[in-house]
């Protein structure tokens, strides 16, 4: 299983890096968030114009953002850019996204709320005063909400949201919830089972690896460079090679991740009636 895993995941890997228009698309569209996003954090709220348009970016980055997953997920189904079903794949997105991120809102307040019992004990006044204070013991109830922070936002939710965005994609937002309730709830485990199993546990952590973990030691690492036009164009190459690891990660997961979802995770569930044996003519 861990050899076809890794084989689907490189295949992915293969097929994104030989398609140069594709590619270059996804950069244009990233590109496009990232400097929306930077526009975004650095206008002040001074002016009227300024708060207008500090108003109409907070609509226009989550639409790029969900424009972005559509075109990634429409191409790694179709294999090409159909931009009216794109615009509509990344609407499906969006109101799919809702419940998770309101999920992730009420775990990250409880999470919050329970921490507030196990607080971190401060050093005291006086050690403090008399020099450097001695090291405090590991303080295990942070470590712990912090791993399940972790685990939760950073793995768990995003792996089921991508495998809930493979499925919205592939679909209508209604069939999720069509054939009653007992029908809906085997349709989300179905699709949680799915979203965490060994498999796409793997490819979301190879995938990390290159949008996540790469770009941050790249971007973090500490260079000291002499001369100021040195330094400048470290700074440029960082962000480069930032910037392609991680759309490039991204890609390769989310399309490896759509294309081992299979069309039963949102087909409707039937019932079957029961079999009536007919009687033999006499």
């Amino acid at each position: 299983m861990i050899k076809a895993t890794l084989q689907t995941w490189l295949d992915s890997a293969r097929a994104v890096l030989r398609q140069a228009r594709a590619l270059a698309s996804f950069a244009g569209l990233y590109a496009l968030l990232l400097v929306t996003f930077y526009i975004f954090i650095a206008t002040r709220e001074a002016t009227v114009w300024q708060v207008l348009i500090t108003y109409a970016f907070l609509v226009l980055i989550p639409a790029e953002f969900f424009v972005l997953q559509s075109a990634v997920l429409e191409h790694a189904r179709e294999g090409k850019f159909l931009w009216p079903q794109i615009v509509r794949g990344a609407i499906k997105l969006f109101v799919a996204t809702i419940p998770i991120v309101l999920i992730a809102l009420v775990f990250w307040a409880l999470l919050d709320k329970f921490q507030l019992h196990y607080p971190a004990p401060k050093a005291a006044l006086a050690e403090s005063l008399r020099g450097a204070p001695k090291p405090q013991p590991l303080h295990w109830p942070t470590v712990i909400f912090a791993t399940i922070r972790f685990l939760v936002f950073a793995i768990a939710l995003p792996l089921a949201t991508i495998h809930l965005w493979a499925r919205v994609s592939a679909g209508n937002v209604r069939t999720l919830f069509s054939g009653g309730a007992e029908a809906t709830v085997k349709r989300i485990g179905r699709w949680l089972a799915r979203a965490f199993a060994s498999d796409s546990v793997l490819m979301y952590a190879l995938g990390a690896i290159l949008f996540a973990f790469i770009p941050y030691a790249v971007l973090f690492v500490k260079i000291s460079p002499k001369g100021t036009k040195t330094d400048f164009a470290l700074f440029i190459a960082q962000l480069l090679i930032a910037f392609c690891f991680s759309l490039i990660g991204w890609i390769v997961t989310v399309t490896a991740l759509a294309k081992v979802n299979t069309e039963t995770s949102t087909a409707p569930i039937t019932q079957t009636a029961p079999r009536t044996t007919a009687e033999a003519p006499a």
